[in-house]
C-alpha cells in the first residue's frame, strides 16, 4: 500500500478571507440555518448550529447519512468558514 501526501489543501476563494473583512460569526450562523432550512434533506432535522471564530460546529441527530454529509456541505459553503466540525449522529428518528 502506498501513502498520498501533499502539502496543497484545496480551500475555496473565502478562506483567504482576511477576518475584517470577513462575515461576522452571527451573519454565518443566520446564512447557515437558512440553508439548512432550505434544503430538502435537512429541512425537517433537529440540527443545531453553533460559529465561533469562524469554525462551525454541527450538533443534533438527523435521519441518515446523506443527510449529515449535506448538513456538512451547506456548512462549508457560507462564505467566511474556515472549518466545519459535523458531530451530527446518524439514526435519530
Amino acid at each position: 500500500m502506498a501513502w498520498i501526501t501533499t502539502t496543497e489543501r484545496t480551500t475555496y476563494r473565502w478562506h483567504d478571507v482576511p477576518n475584517a473583512e470577513a462575515p461576522s460569526d452571527r451573519e454565518m450562523k443566520s446564512a447557515l440555518v437558512g440553508r439548512l432550512r432550505e434544503n430538502l434533506y435537512t429541512q425537517d432535522a433537529q440540527i443545531r448550529v453553533e460559529v465561533q471564530d469562524r469554525v462551525v460546529v454541527l450538533h443534533g441527530a438527523v435521519r441518515d447519512r446523506m443527510t449529515k454529509r449535506v448538513a456538512g456541505e451547506d456548512a462549508w459553503d457560507v462564505p467566511g468558514v474556515v472549518d466545519v466540525s459535523n458531530q451530527l449522529t446518524v439514526g435519530g428518528g
